[in-house]
């Protein structure tokens, strides 16, 4: 067996691992074969949060505490959204004695909240903000109801894990001061949720959140049972479980199948998202327990990530396509073209490949299973391309040539330290609380169809990583 490692934190120790130890890591695997399963690094989970976690060392407004959005290069962009500012929300509730942080940016973000103050209305969501010593303001007038709906989700874990306090107070304060809002933006649409709105025009993108993997669905299935109904916009306190019920049918939760990349004996049964982002499968699975997933929804996340991991090893990349920083931006519509919703007309490309949402999907196996060692070891791999870390945690992408992005987003980087987080355990209890449907009650209505049955797992281990030395060559037939 391979000596003790040292427990203290070291960027040479997480970047490389010996080959004796990942033939040890291999051995734990129970496989008879002599040779290890892959010889890269594979992270160590707790220094990987810890690496991250230090992104909050300096990205933080001192006044608000809340999380500044980005960090380009050795700049921080003096914005939040409500993305970053729920999953730093989430990280602090791991620990109740963080209390007073959480009530700071409660206090904030109850000062942020803008509703029919002519010529804008935000219908107290939030838009990205600009935040500076204190100072909120909104840096656009456009908002997504979709981010807001994850914000959303995190407060409610606030108000249940400070039940009875002043903070508990305020985070119901927060979320009835949303409930018109997010009333009055269904009431406007088909039955679906819209997914941006504008605060200047009034109005709503015709465009609803009707795909169940449009992104954050655990989130948008919160907002649905706990805020639709019971108001002047719309009395009938079944409304919102009858939308959930519409993203959720056959119609909107598609499913469709393709050869994989790299043999020709395995097609793969996948349902589809938005883009093909990966972010739209896996960043909700840090609002639902994993236990409280259906055969089905599990069998078909885990056939994704076959299919992602499938094309990072034909492309010979070290992560998969999701969402992440490009060309001074936030490129949203990245994701593997083959998982893309085509009947929905979306546009899909395959530009950068990260890991944040390979993170969020170690939750989905137990921390002794091949499965987490497999994803362990791709981050790892990631870890390995020179530029792909910083001293605040893991750049947000590397194109397919192996340039690194120097910018990490405070989304993603919050994505890869919740991944042990149990704040799913929070959102449900909240919504029993409240009188409302638990999230097991809401994703165990989810059932995934192929032809006459239920959506069945492919029938192979994931792919493992590949070696170091064939990283961003080209692929065959290229």
């Amino acid at each position: 067996m391979p000596a003790e490692p040292d427990k203290s934190f070291s960027r040479r120790q997480f970047l490389q691992l010996s080959l004796v130890a990942a033939a040890a890591a291999c051995s734990d695997l129970g496989l008879e074969e002599e040779s290890p399963l892959f010889d890269g690094p594979v992270i160590d989970e707790q220094e990987f949060i810890a690496l991250n976690a230090n992104y909050y060392g300096t990205g933080l407004d001192p006044v608000t505490r809340l999380p500044y959005r980005e960090l380009r290069g050795n700049t921080l962009v003096r914005e939040t959204d409500p993305i970053a500012i729920a999953f730093r929300l989430q990280h602090l509730l791991a620990h109740a004695g963080n209390r007073d942080v959480v009530d700071t940016m409660l206090t904030h973000l109850l000062e942020a909240q803008i509703s029919d103050r002519p010529p804008r209305n935000y219908r107290n969501m939030l838009p990205r903000m600009s935040v500076d010593s204190g100072q909120l303001a909104p840096a656009t007038l456009e908002y997504s109801f979709t981010d807001n709906a994850v914000l959303s989700a995190r407060v409610a874990m606030a108000a249940q894990l400070f039940s009875g306090t002043s903070t508990g107070d305020k985070a119901l304060t927060f979320l009835e001061k949303q409930k018109l809002g997010y009333n009055q933006a269904l009431a406007q649409s088909s039955g679906f949720m819209p997914t941006f709105a504008h605060a200047g025009l009034f109005g709503v993108d015709p465009m609803g959140i009707n795909l169940l993997f449009g992104g954050y669905y655990a989130s948008v299935a919160f907002v649905l049972a706990y805020f639709i109904g019971g108001t002047p916009m719309i009395a009938d306190p079944q409304a919102g479980l009858n939308s959930w019920q519409s993203m959720i049918a056959a119609q909107n939760a598609l499913v469709n199948a393709h050869p994989a990349s790299t043999t020709g004996s395995h097609t793969i049964q996948t349902p589809l998202a938005r883009n093909g982002s990966a972010y739209q499968y896996f960043h909700s699975l840090l609002a639902v327990d994993p236990v409280d997933l259906t055969d089905s929804m599990r069998n078909g996340l885990y056939n994704v990530l076959y299919s992602y991991l499938d094309a990072a090893v034909y492309d010979r990349v070290p992560g998969i396509y999701s969402a992440g920083p490009h060309g001074g931006g936030f490129l949203l519509d990245n994701g593997l073209n083959r998982l893309a919703a085509r009947q929905r007309q979306q546009s899909s490309q395959e530009t950068i490949v990260t890991v944040d949402a390979l993170a969020t999907a170690l939750r989905m196996f137990p921390e002794d299973s091949d499965e987490r060692l497999i994803l362990r070891g791709w981050i790892g791999l990631y870890a390995t391309v020179g530029g792909a870390t910083g001293t605040q945690g893991f750049y947000g992408g590397l194109d397919r040539e192996g340039n690194p992005v120097e910018a990490i987003y405070a989304r993603q980087n919050g994505a890869m330290i919740l991944f042990d987080s149990t704040g799913a355990q929070l959102l449900s209890a909240f919504l029993v609380a409240q009188g409302k449907p638990s999230m097991r009650e809401l994703i165990g209505q989810i059932e995934l169809r192929w032809q006459e049955g239920s959506l069945p797992r492919i029938d192979d281990q994931l792919p493992f990583p590949i070696r170091q030395e064939r990283l961003f060559t080209s692929p065959p037939g290229s």
